[in-house]
């Protein structure tokens, strides 16, 4: 019985970090982020509304190799700026001043939207994470229980130990990635944050 609860007790130790609120309330969000299922972009962009513009750049020459450049992720936020202000003193050199924070909108719009997609799929990933995570503590819950019925010293019983072991270790290894996987969402909230407030200086 002794063995049974530390082992249990050892496992339940991957959901600690699920804050009591956020798994009352979705029992697929193990992060201690509060879950905001999409990103509203009247909160980080002053300009006109975007909806209805997400793929405006596409007929706007030049855009595209501007936008899948400050969505790269391994870009840092110097070289967003930099891209950013690039593709503004281009539409100024142009001399469109008119058409220019129609064009700087949709460079927000575009990239917002893609963005707001990403950070869905990634919170789609974590609520898969967390089912599985439930499931396999059930499973070594399960294990544990079969354990109390078999003779300590049968080789039945030493088996499913190095069984509930091997589980045991994936759900460690999984508790370790849990925490990378929570931060997405807020690195692509942020992201956007960061490209809203890059563009929204070059509008006129």
């Amino acid at each position: 019985m002794r063995h049974r609860s530390a082992v249990l007790a050892a496992a339940l130790l991957t959901l600690a970090s699920v804050p009591a609120g956020a798994a009352g309330s979705d029992p697929d969000w193990p992060c201690v982020q509060i879950l905001v299922p999409a990103l509203s972009s009247g909160q980080i962009w002053p300009g006109d509304p975007i909806e209805g513009k997400e793929g405006d750049w596409r007929d706007i020459p030049g855009t595209e190799p501007v936008l899948k450049q400050i969505l790269n992720r391994r870009l840092d936020p110097e070289q967003e700026q930099a891209a950013i202000d690039r593709f503004a003193d281009q539409l100024e050199a142009n001399g469109a001043t008119t058409d220019r924070n129609a064009a700087l909108t949709a460079l927000f719009a575009g990239a917002f939207d893609a963005l707001n997609q990403e950070r869905s799929q990634a919170i789609a990933a974590i609520r898969r994470y967390a089912h599985q995570q439930r499931t396999l503590l059930d499973s070594i819950d399960a294990a544990l229980t079969r354990l109390q019925a078999l003779p300590a010293d049968s080789p039945e019983a030493a088996a499913l130990r190095e069984d509930i072991t091997w589980r045991r270790r994936i759900l460690d290894e999984r508790r370790r990635n849990q925490t990378a996987l929570c931060e997405q969402p807020v690195q692509l909230e942020q992201k956007a944050g960061r490209i809203a407030r890059n563009i929204a200086a070059r509008l006129e």
